[in-house]
């Protein structure tokens, strides 16, 4: 009201503005940008996953550098190793897709082989005393990240190594130590 008294006067007001104070810049630490980009990149799936495997590699590396002559079937019962086996096995019991995986490839492989290869009739025959280093490094990567999705995985690896030399090559057993036997009818 008091301006519209100074302007029906004739007299002019001069406002003026008054500056608003600059926002300060925000101070962040080094240790907090970084912390942040490592959030970050940790948060995207594909590093996740590649960092998880590459610890899972150092490991089953350093077992088989404190055990370099340990048979497989031995380096699944060495305490750090079993107790993984057995967390993925009992996950594994679980989980029917994971075991149809598993028996369809076996199914296939047989055959392949010549074998009848129905359900049941056929079975998985795992000789790993003649596995070598990188064999023995697979099998322990599977069981160390005690998911049962990678110990299929690499049994399916492993019977589709096979594949070849059982159909083709006439072998019962492959190199890598894969069978495909006919499971014996239950006596009556």
């Amino acid at each position: 009201m008091a301006l519209a008294l100074l302007v029906s006067c004739g007299k002019k007001e001069t406002a003026q503005a008054v500056p608003a104070p600059a926002p300060k810049p925000a101070v962040v630490s080094d240790a907090k940008i970084e912390a942040e980009l490592t959030q970050a990149l940790a948060e995207d799936p594909k590093n996740t996953a590649a960092e998880k495997n590459e610890a899972l590699a150092d490991e089953a590396e350093s077992i088989l550098d404190k055990h370099p002559n340990k048979p497989a079937a031995d380096l699944l019962n060495l305490p750090e190793v079993n107790e993984s086996l057995k967390v993925a096995l009992t996950k594994l019991g679980q989980d029917k897709g994971l075991q149809n995986q598993i028996n369809s490839t076996v199914e296939l492989a047989a055959k392949m082989k010549g074998l009848e290869g129905t359900p049941g009739s056929v079975g998985l025959d795992l000789d790993t005393k003649n596995y070598n280093r990188d064999q023995k490094s697979r099998m322990l990567q599977a069981v160390l990240s005690k998911d049962p999705k990678r110990i299929v995985n690499f049994l399916v690896e492993e019977i589709g190594e096979a594949a070849p030399e059982l159909s083709y090559g006439g072998k019962d057993r492959a190199s890598n130590g894969i069978a495909i036997k006919e499971n014996q009818p239950p006596a009556k």
